[in-house]
Formats: structure tokens, C-alpha cells, sequence
């Protein structure tokens, strides 16, 4: 019974995206991430801060509504806001598992909001030809980049605290 509602499934997911959610402190600030994937691209942006190559970041601090829609999504609240050392404000959106809500949300937003930047980090890029590869190349209409965030945060193994990424 149990298997049958989707219970099982979602579990799987759950343990396979590392979608534990994380309460911690970045930046001197104390944040409740949804995932830990989000809790490490935070440790990235705050890395990227101190260094001075972007001006700064928050986490979910805007809300967009889509007026005049009547079925979901009706709203999206994208995870980084962040901006670069020109003044100029990008959002990025991080998914440990990028489905067909995602792209919908992407493309409400392309519709309704046309000037707000959005971003894709994926934490890891799917090989084509499986429907996840169909899923990025359709998301890549909506954002600037879509790009892979294990990569990123390989390359900072040792910055980044409690990093599972690059290592076997």
C-alpha cells in the first residue's frame, strides 16, 4: 500500500538528491536551506563575496507571482539572488534534480517578468539522450546558462565544509 501511494519513490529521491534540509550559518548569517546541495553553493557565493568577485548575495528573498494564471505554478521564489560587482542582479536557481516543474516555472517567469535573470545550477549535468538531458535543453531557452554545479564545487573541495563533490 504504501509503494503504491509513492512513498517509496519519493524517499529514493530524497536519498539520491542528498535533499536533506540544513540549518546553518553562512556569511554570519543563519539560514534554513532546503537542501544541502543549496547549503554548499551558499559556502560558494560567500566564498565568491569575500573575494570580491561578486558584490554579494541573499537566499530567497523575493517571491513572483504569475497574475492571471490559473493552474500551477502561480508563484516561484527562486533560491540566490545575486549581485555582481556591476550592480547588475542575477538569480540563481539550484535543483539536485531538475524535472518538468522546473522548466514551467522557468518559463512563466520568461513570460511574465522578461528583464529578471535567472540562472540554472544543476548538480550534475544528464547524459543526453535520457530525459533529463531533453529537460536542460528546453530550460536553456528561459536563463542565461545552465551549468553544472558539482564542477563548481569540485574545484573548491577544501573551501567548502561537509562537501560530498568529486570525491569517490
Amino acid at each position: 500500500m504504501v509503494e503504491k501511494m509513492g512513498f517509496k519513490k519519493n524517499r529514493r529521491i530524497t536519498l539520491s538528491m542528498n535533499n536533506t534540509r540544513v540549518t546553518a550559518t553562512v556569511g554570519g548569517q543563519r539560514y534554513h536551506f532546503r537542501s544541502k546541495f543549496e547549503y554548499h553553493w551558499a559556502q560558494y557565493l560567500q566564498i565568491l563575496t569575500d573575494n570580491q568577485q561578486i558584490q554579494g548575495w541573499s537566499y530567497e528573498s523575493e517571491t513572483y507571482y504569475f497574475e492571471g494564471e490559473k493552474t500551477a505554478p502561480v508563484m516561484y521564489r527562486p533560491d540566490f539572488l545575486v549581485v555582481e560587482n556591476d550592480g547588475s542582479e542575477v538569480w540563481h536557481e539550484t535543483k539536485g534534480y531538475h524535472d518538468g516543474k522546473t522548466n514551467k516555472k522557468l518559463q512563466r517567469m520568461a513570460k511574465h517578468y522578461p528583464d529578471v535573470v535567472i540562472e540554472l545550477v544543476l548538480q550534475h549535468i544528464p547524459k543526453k539522450g535520457i530525459k533529463g538531458a531533453n529537460r536542460r535543453q528546453v530550460a536553456e531557452r528561459y536563463c542565461r546558462r545552465v551549468y553544472d554545479g558539482s564542477v563548481v564545487l569540485r574545484q573548491c573541495k577544501g573551501l567548502i565544509k561537509d562537501m560530498p563533490y568529486g570525491e569517490e
